[in-house]
């Protein structure tokens, strides 16, 4: 045991090296260079229970998985989302292999190292009519995979052979060899290289996905895998003429999948020994874990072409710079794909008979009677309730409650006042004006965007009014928002509360503003009677945990997750079409995202497209429209959706002049950003008119249209949040729900949003990708973006996410000391939480311990580096104590973030007002002071 845990630490220690440290730490020791152990390496299938050969190989796992062990799944033991976790990642390993070959244009591939054939079956299955000549090394694996081949009828397809791979029976000229993790021993590698060279064509490719060292460097139990160096493949690539293409390093993905904290445990829990033969293989594993995540060896994913008459030196100098330069699999487009999933959770524990009174809740009640059920239950439990209704002006009725008039932000800030004065500070608002939105079937554009404003401004100047009483209070009331039927939690059931799912995204805005609302959002199930909504909304008013994103269904409790989609079709890659003999109408097609699509769409394929946008084309967008039209398209370019008047224009021109229209690309947006507190209805109503407006519009327009396609495109920030973009994660919610909606009628219908797009070359661009990189989110290089958006136009959820993240930097600069409930899946490593817990107890130990001069000290530096982050000052750069965070450059967004930082990490609730105000540095942080105190 003392040695494998050496070996263990010394792994650790050589992947922390840098680069250089660890060349002359090798250089060092290079006359006693580490023993490299002779023989085959031992393969995953040591540890294979019979029934689990599903897994042979390692797998890409972009993060840590909770509560997986490849060591039990390897037994067997792994659960139902476990086993599709393997699934997914192992079918992404193979997709990336074999992304540089055309598999369709094959005729023989040759298959090496394959052991029982898993890897030539699964070839097999996919698209083309190539033959696969899988070589077997033995007997018994000859044995094996021909019963393999039979088993699934596949004869026709693989032709299992054996002997040399040099033989003469072995007929030259293939047009792809691959294996996975399948070099062999190390004393015939030199010679499978050579074999590979004679046997593939020029031209011909060669694919390999295996880990090699950086290093020569080899800790115990990692000799027993006789693990290739980078360098030696370098030479065996090169001394029989392959130039490598395409190389991909997915050390980190395969580090994840041999994460394994407990294995000891495991190893108990097996009965597995020291001596055991596959304990040690299962030791080897985990060392090379830990050198796959620390940087010292790679798991690379190849493909080299066969250049037999390139000369040596420049195809050595190219293939040793594409192996050291490969590309991070992270960086891979099929990773930045994202949808928004709502999972199976219990319900919360019922409410102890110790828990506190509810105290009081101020209830914005409904007509349909679910606030007076809910009330019922809040005074049985001890608490007060008082009710506001819908109204045409403010006033106090005689049963105690309030009407106030939804479109009146003053009538809201009365409310506070009046409630204030009579002593009845609520503990909890819950809205229920919400959940009076009409089903959205049959409504005319001007009545749904009506609709939608009143509800979402509603919810806009209640939590206004919060935030200002909130200055004066020691404490904010939790917010909470239900609808019905405004979410769907999978492919099953429809959407009758359309209208409410405005409010889903204007709830994102403000607990991202403003945390210390505790916003918590739940959609109830529009099946069930009205007792039993009131009863399930009070089980969650209950509740003690985190999630503030809920969805009740049939009695079960489901909670928003974001999660990969990891469904990416790599075989119909590169081949989408558009119809030539069909119409595209792109809204928002005369600029940006929407002109950028356009003019892709062109590229593949379509030829007749209408662009509309509300204002003129720029110089820029009318020589885009040039060039499409110099390619043959027809393009015409028309004003907007959202008016009944400019659509019915729009569509007689279509249906005049143009062949059928078969696609919808709702690329319009209206930018109106600022922070809640700024916001307004109006301003909120500026943005619906482009996306809400137009979509409905479009919606209802095309209703019996057979449409091959209905997309929405918008900015990321929709699913991840955003300062000052309330109106747009609004208007994006609904467009969201309109997906949803069109496909519980069988139609189509998807959202995706995007991380902004940048150009090869734009040098303002590359800064900002720079800049945003620090941060964990970079921006989408067009070339990608377009090879995503194919793949929307598959088999896509009907709202997806593409943002290219580092989550350990985006969720390391979040306040807090954890992820927020929605991005729980990246949590990883709650180390980073718990420093930040640990540096909040020793500023408070400072401030009510030690002395005042201590104490103020303490908070003045603390605040100082928190200026310095928001602003993004250098560590050298603290800004100085007179100096005021206006002459600093804080403008209202920066405010924001600030005070969420304050709220997250001290638990102080910091008025906006007054951080905005002008006051310095040292007079902020001695009100700070006081305030921990």
């Amino acid at each position: 045991m003392e040695q494998e845990g050496q070996g263990r630490i010394l792994a650790e220690r050589l992947a922390a090296l840098s680069p250089e440290r660890r060349a002359l730490l090798e250089l060092a020791l290079k006359r006693a260079p580490a023993p490299r152990a002779v023989g085959p390496r031992p393969g995953l299938d040591v540890l294979l229970q019979e029934g689990t050969e599903d897994f042979a190989t390692l797998a890409p796992f972009p993060e840590v998985a909770a509560s997986f062990s490849w060591v039990l799944a390897a037994r067997g033991t792994r659960t139902y989302e476990q086993a599709r976790l393997l699934e997914d990642a192992h079918r992404e390993l193979r997709g990336v292999l074999f992304r540089s070959v055309d598999l369709t244009a094959c005729e023989r591939v040759l298959g090496f190292g394959g052991g029982e054939g898993r890897e030539w079956v699964s070839l097999a299955r996919r698209p083309g009519t190539f033959r696969v000549f899988g070589h077997a090394s033995s007997s018994r694996e000859v044995e094996a995979a021909r019963e393999r081949v039979r088993a699934q009828a596949l004869e026709g397809r693989i032709e299992v052979v054996t002997g040399g791979l040099d033989s003469d029976a072995l007929e030259p000229g293939f047009d792809v060899a691959f294996g996975l993790e399948a070099l062999g021993p190390p004393e015939d590698r030199r010679a499978l290289f050579a074999a590979l060279g004679k046997k593939v064509r020029e031209g011909g490719r060669l694919v390999l996905g295996d880990v090699f060292l950086k290093t020569g460097l080899a800790p115990p139990h990692v000799e027993r895998l006789s693990l290739p160096l980078i360098e030696e493949l370098a030479v065996w690539l090169t001394t029989n003429g392959f130039l490598v293409v395409d190389c991909v390093d997915a050390a980190r993905e395969m580090g994840n999948f041999l994460h394994e904290p407990q294995l000891d445990a495991r190893l108990s829990q097996l009965g597995w020994g020291g001596e055991d033969a596959r304990a040690q293989v299962a030791r080897a594993y985990e060392v090379m874990g830990g050198l796959l995540r620390g940087g010292a060896a790679a798991y690379l994913l190849l493909t080299a072409e066969r250049r037999g008459g390139m000369e040596s030196g420049q195809l050595e100098a190219q293939n040793r710079e594409r192996l050291t330069a490969a590309t991070p699999y992270a960086e891979l487009p099929h990773t930045w794909v994202y949808a928004p999933t709502w999972r199976p959770v219990a319900s919360p524990p019922p409410a102890e008979e110790a828990t506190p009174s509810p105290g009081h809740c101020l209830v914005f009640a409904d007509k349909g009677g679910l606030g007076e059920a809910l009330s019922r239950r809040v005074s049985e439990a001890g608490g007060r309730c008082t009710f506001v209704h819908r109204g045409e002006v403010f006033r106090q009725r005689e049963d105690g409650g309030y009407e106030v008039p939804p479109r009146n932000p003053e009538s809201f800030l009365r409310l506070m006042e009046a409630l204030s004065a009579a002593g009845l500070v609520p503990s909890q608002v819950v809205y229920l004006w919400s959940l009076e939105v009409s089903e959205p079937e049959g409504l005319t554009v001007a009545r749904l965007q009506d609709e939608t404003l009143d509800a979402c401004g509603g919810l806009l100047y209640l939590a206004q009014a919060l935030l200002t009483a909130g200055a004066s209070h020691p404490a904010s009331p939790s917010l909470w928002m239900a609808t019905r039927g405004a979410q769907r939690a999978d492919d099953t059931g429809g959407l009758p509360g359309l209208l409410g799912a405005p409010l889903w995204g204007l709830g994102k805005a403000i607990a991202y503003e403003h945390p210390e609302l505790d916003c918590r959002r739940v959609d109830l199930d529009p099946r069930r009677d009205l007792e039993d909504g009131a009863q399930a909304l009070w089980t969650e008013l209950r509740s003690r945990d985190d999630e503030d994103q809920v969805l009740l269904r049939e009695g079960r409790r489901h909670v928003l997750r974001l999660a990969r989609h990891r469904r990416w079709d790599w075989e119909g890659a590169g081949r989408l079409q558009f119809r030539a003999d069909a119409t595209y109408l792109v809204t928002g097609g005369l600029g940006g995202l929407g002109l950028q699509v356009a003019r892709w769409m062109v590229e593949r394929g379509a030829r007749n497209l209408v662009l509309l946008g509300r204002k003129r084309a720029s110089d820029v967008s009318a020589e885009e429209v040039k060039e499409m039209r110099a390619r043959g398209a027809a393009i015409i370019s028309l004003a907007g959706v959202s008016v009944d008047s400019d659509l019915d224009f729009v569509m007689a021109g279509i249906s005049k002049r143009m062949p059928p229209l078969r696609g919808i690309i709702h690329a319009a947006t209206e930018v109106d950003d600022g922070i809640l507190v700024h916001q307004t209805r109006e301003r909120l109503g500026r943005v619906f008119a482009a996306k809400v407006a137009g979509a409905w519009n479009l919606h209802r327009w095309l209703a019996g249209t057979p449409l091959d396609f209905f997309f929405s495109l918008s900015s990321s920030t929709s699913l991840m949040g955003a300062s000052g973009q309330g109106n747009h994660l609004a208007a994006t919610a609904f467009l969201d729900g309109l997906a949803e909606y069109r496909r519980s009628q069988g139609l189509p219908g998807q959202s995706s949003s995007w991380g902004a797009w940048t150009q090869p070359g734009d040098e303002a661009q590359a800064a900002l990708d720079a800049r945003m990189r620090k941060r964990g989110v970079g921006l989408v290089p067009a070339r990608q973006a377009f090879a995503i958006l194919e793949q929307v136009f598959g088999p896509m959820p009907a709202v997806v996410g593409v943002m290219p993240i580092h989550w350990p930097t985006f969720l390391g600069g979040l306040p807090g000391d954890g992820p927020p409930p929605l991005f729980a899946d990246f949590g990883g490593d709650a180390g980073a939480g718990h420093a930040g817990a640990e540096l909040r107890r020793e500023l408070l130990r400072r401030v009510r311990q030690g002395s005042a001069e201590d104490g103020r000290s303490a908070v003045l530096e603390w605040f100082r580096a928190r200026v310095a982050k928001v602003l993004e000052l250098g560590v050298t750069q603290l800004p100085e104590p007179e100096q005021s965070l206006h002459e600093l450059g804080l403008d209202s967004l920066m405010g924001v973030e600030l005070k969420k930082l304050l709220h997250a990490e001290l638990r102080v609730e910091f008025p906006l007002q007054e951080l905005l105000g002008g006051k310095s540095i040292g007079e902020l942080s001695g009100s700070l002071y006081e305030a921990l105190r």
